[in-house]
Formats: structure tokens, sequence, C-alpha cells
């Protein structure tokens, strides 16, 4: 029986990073992966409108590149910095539709009463006995949400939807976290973007904290790292790992969290999740810039 498959795809300036993942009775198949460059800032034309004449030549690369593609999907990740992102507390006892309503008029605050868009809560986890259960919480603007459909007519069949970076990035972790089993301990990822870091804070499976901040010097990635740890209570000592994601020139950021955290530090490998292990891409091959986008792939 043939699985189904998912594509993520993800915008990074003038890149376009993509993956396509088939699943079956459990089982992760990767069927394509890899990038394609752009001569225009295709990031800027989805999600901020700038020359939306381009999309055309966007349309044309995915229907190159996923060309007799059998995706029901196709999950594109929306970097932090085009969202608004907030932290909540909701009563435990809180059932979906109040839970719904709760986070929608705290959205409805940060968003400055704005119409549309699109609300994803993620479920925090806690070392402490609440009446609270905690979520963050990522807004898409409705704009964006339009973009992103507007390529859809490639694939007429499939379904166009969004993934917030940060969302996505945690579920490739767990599974990362399940194939190489990794102890139910903190660690911390630290995705470096254009102009945000992205921090996921885990205790084994669980998101304690998802940040996004505007800093892209390795030393205040570095800081801010650690600041994002204390607020919880939580030493360099404790973390077992710092796994690093995003757009990554070259070691500055891995030799800086070095000096941090010590020497667990590593640019974190996607690909276990389908069963690739580091040396299949090359060294020159940056597979920590993919976390996200398969993580998309395989929601």
């Amino acid at each position: 029986m043939a699985g189904t498959s998912t594509a993520g795809v993800e915008f990074s300036r003038d890149l376009m990073r993509y993956a396509e993942v088939e699943q079956n009775d459990g089982h992760l198949r990767l069927l394509r992966l890899g990038n394609c460059a752009f001569e225009f800032d295709a990031e800027a034309v989805l999600f901020e409108g700038q020359d939306l004449s381009l999309l055309g030549a966007i349309r044309e690369a995915m229907a190159d590149i996923f060309r007799d593609t059998e995706a029901s999907s196709f999950r594109f990740v929306i970097p932090s910095r085009f969202q608004t992102r907030f932290t909540t507390a909701v009563p435990i006892e809180a059932d979906v539709n109040l839970r719904s309503a709760l986070i929608g008029y705290e959205t409805r605050l940060f968003t400055k009463n704005q119409e549309g868009g699109d609300i994803f809560p993620s479920h925090l986890g806690s070392d402490t006995d609440s009446s609270a259960q905690m979520f963050a919480v990522s807004h898409i603007d409705d704009a964006v949400s339009r973009s992103v459909k507007a390529l859809d007519s490639v694939f007429p069949e499939a379904s166009f939807e969004l993934a917030p970076s940060m969302m996505a990035a945690t579920l490739a972790f767990r599974h990362v976290a399940h194939r190489r089993q990794l102890p139910g301990r903190y660690y911390l990822l630290v995705g470096s973007g254009i102009q945000n870091t992205d921090f996921i804070l885990m205790k084994g499976a669980e998101p304690v904290t998802q940040e996004s901040v505007e800093v892209s010097s390795p030393k205040d990635q570095a800081y801010r790292a650690l600041l994002c740890c204390s607020r919880f209570g939580i030493s360099w000592q404790d973390i077992e790992r710092v796994f690093v994601y995003g757009s990554i020139e070259d070691d500055t950021l891995v030799h800086v969290m070095n000096e941090a955290f010590g020497p667990e530090v590593e640019r974190i490998n996607p690909g276990v999740v389908v069963g690739l292990d580091a040396d299949h891409f090359g060294d020159s091959f940056p597979i920590e810039a993919f976390l996200p986008v398969m993580g998309a792939a395989i929601q």
C-alpha cells in the first residue's frame, strides 16, 4: 500500500529549501531534499509583498522541482519575524472551545484587533504542578496566507498550509531525539536566521519555551541563549547539548556557544529522521538549515 507524502518548503532571502517525505505505516522515506536559488529576494516577495509579479517565477521553480510529485499537501515554513508571538496561560480545566476563545482574545489584543490571519498555539511543558497550561502562540497575518495560497495553482489538488518555524523545528527535533535515543534532559535549539534568532528550550520531547529575538551577532546569540535558560532556573551546566540550525555561514556560532555552554554543541542533522547520516551529504552541504523544512514535511 502506497504511503502519503508531504512537502515542506522554506524561503530564506533568495533561497528556497525543500523536502518531501513519504509516510507509510509509521515509516518515513525521503523523496527529495535540496535548495533552489533565485535571482531575487523570494522571501520578500512572499512575506512582504514586494514585486508580486515575481510570484510566477516562484511557481515555475516549484513546478520544476516537484515535477511528478504525489504530495497531498505543501507546508510552508513561516519565519518567526513574520509572526506575532506571545506566551499565555490557560486554566487547566478549560475545554477546547474556551481555550480557543481565550487565545483568540489575547491574539486580538497583540495584533490590535487585526482581522483574519491564522493562529497556532503550541503547548509548553512545565516542571511544576499548576492550575494553568502554558502555550506559545503564533499569529500569521492574512496577507502572508494569501500570498502563499497564490502559489497553489501549480498543484491545485494539494492543500497549501502554513507552518510556524519554531513549531516545525520542535517537531523535527522530537523525531531526531527519538532516532538518536537522547535521554529526557534539557536541550537548547538555537536557530540562526537572517535577522532573528530562535531559541527553543526542550526537556526531553516537550518544549519549555520558544523565543525569537532580533539578534544575529554570535556573542549576542550566546548571551540571549543563556538568558533564555536562566529565566527557567536552568544554568549552562543543566543543558545536555546545544543544537544549532538555520543559516550558519561558518563555525563562529558553534565556537561561541561552546564557550558559553561547554563542548556539547553541534550542528543538528535532521536527516537522521529519514535514516540519513551526516556524512551522506558531505561537509559542504548545510543540512542543519533543513530542520524546520523537515519538520514541516513530517507534520
